[in-house]
Protein backbone atom coordinates (compact mmCIF):
# COMPACT_ATOMS: atom_id res chain seq x y z
CA UNK A 1 0.00 0.00 0.00
CA UNK A 2 1.21 3.42 -1.04
CA UNK A 3 0.60 6.08 1.50
CA UNK A 4 -0.69 9.48 -0.63
CA UNK A 5 0.50 12.86 0.63
CA UNK A 6 -2.62 14.68 0.65
CA UNK A 7 -2.63 18.45 1.59
CA UNK A 8 -4.99 16.87 4.75
CA UNK A 9 -2.27 14.39 6.02
CA UNK A 10 0.42 17.43 5.31
CA UNK A 11 -1.89 19.68 7.80
CA UNK A 12 -2.45 17.05 10.18
CA UNK A 13 1.70 16.61 10.30
CA UNK A 14 2.16 20.00 10.66
CA UNK A 15 -0.29 20.64 13.34
CA UNK A 16 1.93 17.87 15.35
CA UNK A 17 5.07 19.74 14.53
CA UNK A 18 6.81 22.47 16.74
CA UNK A 19 5.70 25.97 15.08
CA UNK A 20 7.72 28.78 16.20
CA UNK A 21 10.37 29.73 13.69
CA UNK A 22 14.10 30.98 14.87
CA UNK A 23 14.17 33.14 12.79
CA UNK A 24 10.83 35.35 13.45
CA UNK A 25 9.27 34.40 16.67
CA UNK A 26 6.25 33.68 14.43
CA UNK A 27 3.95 31.00 15.97
CA UNK A 28 2.11 29.61 12.90
CA UNK A 29 -1.69 29.11 13.15
CA UNK A 30 -4.10 26.51 11.92
CA UNK A 31 -4.91 29.21 9.38
CA UNK A 32 -0.85 29.27 8.45
CA UNK A 33 -1.28 25.52 7.84
CA UNK A 34 -4.30 25.23 5.80
CA UNK A 35 -3.53 27.80 3.62
CA UNK A 36 0.12 26.51 3.20
CA UNK A 37 -1.36 23.10 2.42
CA UNK A 38 -3.46 24.74 -0.22
CA UNK A 39 -0.94 25.89 -2.07
CA UNK A 40 1.96 23.31 -1.25
CA UNK A 41 4.57 25.49 0.46
CA UNK A 42 7.09 25.05 3.25
CA UNK A 43 7.24 26.76 6.72
CA UNK A 44 10.41 28.39 5.04
CA UNK A 45 8.49 30.07 2.24
CA UNK A 46 5.59 31.65 4.85
CA UNK A 47 8.87 33.09 6.70
CA UNK A 48 10.47 34.83 3.79
CA UNK A 49 7.26 36.52 3.61
CA UNK A 50 7.65 39.05 6.22
CA UNK A 51 9.92 40.34 7.73
CA UNK A 52 11.01 40.71 11.94
CA UNK A 53 7.85 43.01 12.51
CA UNK A 54 5.37 40.32 10.27
CA UNK A 55 4.80 42.79 7.70
CA UNK A 56 4.87 41.19 4.16
CA UNK A 57 7.67 42.26 2.56
CA UNK A 58 6.77 42.25 -1.34
CA UNK A 59 2.83 42.49 -0.98
CA UNK A 60 1.78 42.75 -4.33
CA UNK A 61 3.44 39.49 -5.44
CA UNK A 62 0.58 37.54 -7.01
CA UNK A 63 1.45 34.39 -4.61
CA UNK A 64 1.39 36.84 -1.59
CA UNK A 65 -2.38 38.37 -2.63
CA UNK A 66 -3.11 34.50 -3.28
CA UNK A 67 -1.72 33.02 0.30
CA UNK A 68 -3.07 36.12 1.98
CA UNK A 69 -6.45 36.40 1.03
CA UNK A 70 -6.68 32.36 1.85
CA UNK A 71 -5.10 33.21 5.52
CA UNK A 72 -7.46 36.11 5.85
CA UNK A 73 -10.68 33.87 4.86
CA UNK A 74 -9.69 31.05 7.53
CA UNK A 75 -9.22 33.34 10.55
CA UNK A 76 -12.46 35.26 9.67
CA UNK A 77 -10.58 38.38 9.59
CA UNK A 78 -12.31 38.61 5.64
CA UNK A 79 -15.58 36.98 3.70
CA UNK A 80 -15.02 35.95 0.48
CA UNK A 81 -16.24 38.92 -0.98
CA UNK A 82 -13.82 40.66 0.68
CA UNK A 83 -15.62 42.49 3.34
CA UNK A 84 -14.18 42.65 6.93
CA UNK A 85 -15.58 41.73 9.87
CA UNK A 86 -14.02 44.29 12.02
CA UNK A 87 -14.58 42.29 15.51
CA UNK A 88 -12.37 39.08 14.44
CA UNK A 89 -9.50 41.44 12.96
CA UNK A 90 -9.43 43.06 16.54
CA UNK A 91 -9.35 40.17 18.04
CA UNK A 92 -5.98 38.83 15.80
CA UNK A 93 -4.42 42.39 16.55
CA UNK A 94 -5.13 43.01 19.79
CA UNK A 95 -3.86 39.43 21.01
CA UNK A 96 -1.43 37.92 17.93
CA UNK A 97 -0.58 40.59 16.34
CA UNK A 98 1.20 42.21 19.73
CA UNK A 99 2.39 38.93 20.62
CA UNK A 100 4.79 38.29 16.92
CA UNK A 101 5.95 41.50 17.00
CA UNK A 102 7.45 40.60 20.89
CA UNK A 103 4.95 43.30 22.45
CA UNK A 104 3.84 40.74 24.86
CA UNK A 105 3.21 42.34 28.31
CA UNK A 106 -0.21 43.60 28.53
CA UNK A 107 1.05 45.75 31.92
CA UNK A 108 2.75 47.92 28.93
CA UNK A 109 0.40 47.15 26.09
CA UNK A 110 -2.99 47.27 27.51
CA UNK A 111 -5.62 45.81 26.49
CA UNK A 112 -7.95 48.66 25.72
CA UNK A 113 -5.17 50.60 24.38
CA UNK A 114 -5.01 48.29 21.82
CA UNK A 115 -8.34 47.96 21.11
CA UNK A 116 -8.02 51.76 20.83
CA UNK A 117 -5.38 51.18 18.87
CA UNK A 118 -6.74 48.95 16.57
CA UNK A 119 -10.12 51.12 16.31
CA UNK A 120 -7.39 53.87 15.05
CA UNK A 121 -5.74 51.92 12.51
CA UNK A 122 -8.74 50.49 10.26
CA UNK A 123 -9.89 54.37 10.37
CA UNK A 124 -6.35 55.75 9.20
CA UNK A 125 -5.90 52.47 6.56
CA UNK A 126 -9.35 52.90 5.07
CA UNK A 127 -8.73 56.47 4.58
CA UNK A 128 -5.33 55.85 3.38
CA UNK A 129 -6.51 52.88 1.10
CA UNK A 130 -9.81 54.81 0.17
CA UNK A 131 -11.57 51.58 1.29
CA UNK A 132 -14.70 50.69 3.64
CA UNK A 133 -15.06 47.73 4.06
CA UNK A 134 -14.37 45.80 1.53
CA UNK A 135 -10.64 45.27 0.92
CA UNK A 136 -10.71 42.66 -1.80
CA UNK A 137 -7.82 42.44 -4.02
CA UNK A 138 -6.08 44.70 -1.20
CA UNK A 139 -5.60 42.11 1.53
CA UNK A 140 -2.05 41.60 1.99
CA UNK A 141 -1.71 46.41 1.58
CA UNK A 142 -4.49 46.29 4.30
CA UNK A 143 -2.50 43.99 6.34
CA UNK A 144 0.77 45.47 6.30
CA UNK A 145 -1.57 49.39 7.06
CA UNK A 146 -2.80 47.63 9.96
CA UNK A 147 0.24 45.26 11.06
CA UNK A 148 2.56 48.51 10.95
CA UNK A 149 0.69 50.67 13.60
CA UNK A 150 1.44 47.56 15.95
CA UNK A 151 5.43 48.44 15.30
CA UNK A 152 4.77 52.12 15.91
CA UNK A 153 3.74 51.65 19.59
Amino acid sequence: MILQITPLLLLIACLNQETSSDITGWHMEKSDFICAAKFNVTKELLYSMVDTNIKLINPDDEFVKKYMKCWLLEEGIIDGAGNLNLDEYKAWYTTYGYDYVKKYKVEKYKIEDRRIGFDKAVVDCQTQMGVALNIQDKEPTFFNCIISTIGAV
